[in-house]
Order: C-alpha cells, then structure tokens, then sequence
C-alpha cells in the first residue's frame, strides 16, 4: 500500500511559497439514516451521547500545525449557513422539532505529529436526519491564519451522510471515519459497527476490507469487526472500504462504509484542485457547469516541487449512498506527473445530484 496515494475531492488552499491547508477530521462517524416506518434515526444522536460526531479541523501553514488561538475569525458552517451560538455554545439558529439545538461548540486537544494542540471542535448533539431531510448534508469551518503578515482565508467542509433507510434496513458505519498519523510507527484501529432498522446493533456480521484506492482486498483481516493501519501503510493518505455481510459465504452485502486515514508526517502529499480554485469544493454545480479535477504529488511545504515518481493517477466515482458509480465514467488521463478529469453537471445530476471521488497516485 506504501507505493500508492489515495485521496478525496477535497481542495487545499494552494499558495505561492507557504500553503495553508486545512481539512476536517471525525471522531465516530457521520452517517445517519431515517427509518420512514418507526420514525426513528439510526443512530440516535440525541439519546445517546456515545454516537454523537464529533468534528473537528486541521489546518497547517506550511508544516506547522495551528491552535485554536492561531486561527482568525473562524466559523462553523451547515447547509452553507453560518451557526450561530449563545453563552452556552449551543446552537441558537439551528433546532430540531423539539426546539433543542443541533450542535453544540468548544475546544477538544488532538496530538497532531507527536505534540498536543488545542483546536476547535463541533458536536452533533441531536438527530439531522427527519422524514423531511433525507439528502445529503454538508459541515463547514472556516477562518483565516496569518500568512506573511497578511491575513490568508481557508475553507473546508464534510459530508454528513443522511439516507432513508434502504429496503434491506442495514447502516455499516467505520469508526473513526477520519483519522490521523503524525508520528513514526503510529497505528490507528478502525472499528465497523452494522445497525438494524429499528437503530440495534448487529453483533452477527461478517465483512470484508479493501484499500478502496486500488481495490485491493485486506485479506488479514477478513470478517474482522474491526482494522488495524500502520504508519508504513500509509502513504500521505488511504480511503479504507468495509463490506458488510450477514453470511459466512459473503453472497448478500447489506451495506457499505468508508474511513480515510492521513500519514501527516509524510513529506509526500497528493494534492486535488477542482477548477483551479483556493478553497474546498461546495459539491454544487449550475446546469451546463463542468469541474475539471487537477491531482498531482509534492511536499507538504511546497505545492510546486512536483514528485516525478508519480506517473499515474487513476479516479473512482461513488454517489452519495456510496455505491461505487461504474460503466461509463470519466477518466482521469495523466500527462506531465499531473492527473486531470472533467465531471459534468449532467453526469451528477444523473448519480444522485452528489457524487464522491476517490484519486490515487502511482
């Protein structure tokens, strides 16, 4: 897995000389469905507090990691509307049906690289998902950090997976759904969790893992009900896939789920730009609009030194229920260490309006 790069479509900020590059992390996991017959949400975020997500950024200039206190202005953004919070850091804007607050704001420490940082973080307190939102949902933070004296914006955002429940009335959930190395010899266990439709765990399961950048299945850990990654893994990023079966033979899958793990102390950083621009994707494109996809490997420090051992990029599609997106698809063609593609508007609004890719570098 050293020999390979996997990442998603989520854009760093690019600048000249130092980068600032931010993305955000979970801890548990943001996939939650509605049950239309017993009116229930799977998980329940609000009636157990165990399940709530929480979310939180990294964001570097350059490779040094910023506190809290470092980051100017900051945000936390849902469905592209700013939240708002009183006194208490609950969320006065956002309510669910009962009037309590959706989210809840604070600070959370993350060892990052060996060392503690105190970052900002956002908790799901209650339920998303309703019998009147069953699309996909999006979380954003941002802010700006001090880069040469002038003040330098980012933006980044995440998906959060709302769903029907689907006929076969399964959720797979991994987590961690995010994850980070930042030191030598550093390990991170992935946990996969399979619920029912009436929201109860199933403790009689059987999977099967993959390194969903190549394809390539994790055969060690075969019916594991849970992954082990080292840092030799990993080569500045890797989307992991569990399968979910409820049979030995695995012949029925109910259900799919995906993790991505960050190596950042890894030199080797597989950068995706989306149309050229500065700032994450909104995953929103007007009719007759197309996105042309940019995916190259550099350093951390420095977005222009290019590493030419990178001499094929490759793209997977996967729509927003995460069924990987087959037969006809763009494909990323490479030329000069650097991989392109172009999706249209027609061909998303054709896979359900939200579609994810996963680039790998080779």
């Amino acid at each position: 897995m050293a020999n390979t790069i996997s990442n998603h479509f989520c854009l760093t900020a690019l600048q000249e000389g130092i980068t600032v590059q931010g993305s955000l992390r979970v801890q548990g996991s943001l996939s939650q469905n509605y049950n239309a017959n017993t009116q229930k949400c799977i998980p329940d975020w609000k009636n157990d507090a165990s399940l709530r997500p929480v979310i939180y950024p990294v964001i570097r200039r350059g490779i040094s990691y910023l506190t809290a206190a470092q980051i100017n202005n900051a945000e936390w953004i849902y469905n592209d509307i700013t939240i708002q919070f009183d006194a208490n850091n609950l969320s006065t804007n956002f309510l669910d049906a009962s009037g309590d607050p959706l989210f809840e704001t604070g600070t959370i420490t993350v060892s990052l690289n060996g060392s503690s940082y105190l970052v900002p973080k956002l908790t799901i307190i209650s339920n998303l998902a309703s019998a009147s939102n069953i699309d996909l949902d999006t979380i954003g933070f941002q802010g700006a950090v001090e880069v040469a004296g002038k003040q330098a914006p980012f933006a980044t955002q995440v998906d959060v997976k709302i769903a029907q429940m689907t006929t076969q009335g399964y959720l797979g959930l991994l987590s961690p759904e995010s994850a980070i190395i930042s030191s030598k010899g550093q390990t991170v266990t992935i946990n996969a969790s399979l619920f029912g439709e009436d929201g109860s765990a199933i403790t009689s399961l059987f999977t099967q893992w993959y390194n969903a950048g190549t394809g390539q299945e994790i055969t060690a850990a075969k019916d594991a009900k849970s992954l082990t990654v080292s840092e030799a893994d990993v080569t500045d990023n890797i989307i992991i896939r569990c399968d979910f079966f409820l049979d030995a033979n695995h012949t029925n899958r109910v259900a799919t789920a995906f993790a991505s793990i960050d190596d950042t102390q890894d030199p080797e950083y597989l950068y995706v730009s989306l149309n050229n621009g500065n700032a994450d994707f909104s995953g929103q494109l007007y009719q007759g609009e197309s996105c042309e996809v940019t995916a190259w490997v550099a350093i951390m420090a420095d977005s222009t030194a290019i590493n030419s051992n990178y001499t094929n990029f490759s793209v997977q599609f996967f729509d927003g229920q995460q069924k990987e997106i087959t037969g006809s698809v763009p494909i990323m063609t490479t030329s000069s260490n650097k991989g392109t593609v172009t999706i249209s508007y027609d061909f998303i609004a054709n896979h359900g309006y939200k579609i994810f890719g996963i680039v790998t570098a080779s």
